[in-house]
């Protein structure tokens, strides 16, 4: 069941992120037509077999708390591995999916905010009348208002937005008197009146067919091919998700360092035996400062720790202050970053001894390591690169050892809370809702309901259901500067 949970979890990540993006950008980019209802619709459903997955796993194998889900990971490492001891392996794992859950977390919130704006300002359907004419050899041209009728404005002042009737006169096919045709269209500042003039699509040799008008042509355009939002206001929406979606990557790899691949140690790399000593707080200076850099292990050493990527906070001009795991070396106490809550991950950790690699890059950022456990497991995380700058240690290879990856955050799958996945499943009942073609006032309230049932359901089961299991606090080591 563990390495079910796993994949279960890897399979959401993937599935539950590309069925948003797909279901935001089918809504948002696409005509009307069979291509958008089985996008949005294969969107849909995979949504909802993603909650169905998850829910499933927690009922089949039970939820637990986050730290018992890192005590999985752990125990699953360290499963029997031959060569496991005190030499290296000659290839170390790669390790990808800690980037892609932080990057696919950090992209979701955006997309379903997005999902639901269009969601709930997009007209579902272009109408009978729209699309009678988009199928004829119809012209969009501006012709005068004759008549203006059930006007709802949405607000006091006389320029806000307002939608009423709006009767033109279409020219006949043979001549002679104009036919009348009536529309309701939305303006974006104030009433249009009579004598006024709007864009107008009509098809000339059938004026009975109807006409549809807006305020300008391109919403007309977007009108007729059955687009659920103008040109301009879905090219909008699309700049902004783009750079949601830029900063997302950008927030994973800050988080958790690039995705790495499977490498090879070469004679290049440097080595330490370590052991862990627990979790404390480095405060890392600029390069160039003349005052030392190390690890700073105040009496609150959790502040930032349930973060993988710790606090982020600043101490002192251009220092980084923030949460570690802390290795004792015959050097001195080497900072460890993980893509993890260090303050769970200590208890379990600490005493593990083994070695301390990387492959020595430049003397800024962060440094791509990985502690390789004696009895089996590699945890990757990062090393200040003024750390790795001052070490080295002899080291050797044995090509016959084997590590399993420690991967701590991979059984996220059983530790959902049920009020997430209540809130889940009402998100994507109210999406499958507001893709389906029913125009009213209903969908608002429904798209507000869609974004935020998650964190409503969770808060409310929070507050009111069984307390959940307390983890002990992770052991806080003082150590001298690094």
């Amino acid at each position: 069941m563990s390495a079910g949970a796993v994949r279960v979890g890897r399979g959401v990540t993937v599935v539950g992120v590309a069925g948003l993006v797909v279901l935001a950008g089918g809504w948002l980019l696409l005509d009307a037509g069979p291509l958008r209802t089985a996008v949005v619709w294969a969107a849909v459903a995979a949504l909802a077999g993603c909650v169905v997955a998850l829910t499933g796993t927690v009922l089949r194998a039970g939820r637990v708390t986050p730290a018992r889900g890192y005590e999985l990971a752990l125990d699953a490492a360290r499963a029997p591995a031959p060569g496991t001891g005190t030499a290296l392996p000659a290839v170390l794992h790669g390790s990808r999916w800690p980037w892609a859950r932080v990057t696919a977390v950090a992209l979701a919130v955006p997309t379903v905010l997005v999902l639901f704006c269009t969601l709930g300002a997009g007209t579902p359907d272009r109408g009978a009348v729209a699309g009678r004419i988009a199928d004829a050899d119809f012209v969009i041209k501006e012709l005068p208002v004759v008549a203006v009728g059930g006007v709802e404005r949405a607000g006091s002042s006389s320029r806000a937005s307002s939608e009423a009737d709006y009767t033109v006169r279409l020219p006949a096919p043979h001549g002679g008197a104009g036919v009348p045709a009536t529309f309701r269209a939305e303006v974006h500042r104030g009433v249009r009146q009579v004598g006024d003039t709007l864009p107008v699509a009509y098809v000339p040799q059938r004026p009975d067919l109807g006409a549809v008008g807006a305020d300008t042509r391109s919403a007309v355009e977007a009108q007729l091919a059955g687009r659920t939002l103008p040109y301009g206001t879905a090219a909008v929406a699309g700049v902004l998700w783009g750079v949601a979606a830029l900063a997302a990557f950008c927030v994973g790899t800050a988080v958790t360092g690039p995705p790495r691949g499977g490498r090879r140690v070469g004679k290049d790399w440097t080595a330490l035996r370590a052991t862990v000593a627990g979790v404390a707080e480095h405060v890392e200076r600029p390069t160039g400062d003349d005052a030392r850099t190390g690890a700073d292990t105040g009496t609150d050493a959790g502040t930032g720790a349930d973060a993988g990527a710790g606090s982020g906070s600043r101490s002192g001009k251009g220092s980084a202050r923030y949460a570690c795991l802390m290795l004792h070396t015959d050097t001195g106490d080497v900072p460890l970053r993980l893509a993890a809550s260090h303050r769970r991950a200590a208890p379990l950790l600490t005493g593990a001894a083994g070695w301390l690699l990387w492959k020595p890059a430049g003397p800024r950022g962060k440094v791509p390591a990985d502690f390789v456990a004696d009895d089996g497991w590699q945890l990757p995380g990062r090393l200040p690169a003024a750390e790795a700058a001052r070490i080295a240690d002899a080291f050797t290879v044995d090509t016959a050892r084997h590590t399993r990856l420690l991967e701590l955050g991979s059984h996220w799958a059983r530790t959902v809370p049920a009020g997430v996945l209540l809130g889940a499943a009402v998100s994507v009942a109210a999406a499958g809702a507001l893709v389906l073609p029913v125009d009213g006032g209903w969908r608002a309230w429904t798209a507000v309901a869609g974004a935020v049932a998650p964190l409503l359901c969770w808060m409310i089961t929070g507050l009111f259901g069984a307390p959940r299991a307390t983890t002990p606090a992770a052991p806080v080591e003082a150590g001298p500067a690094a």
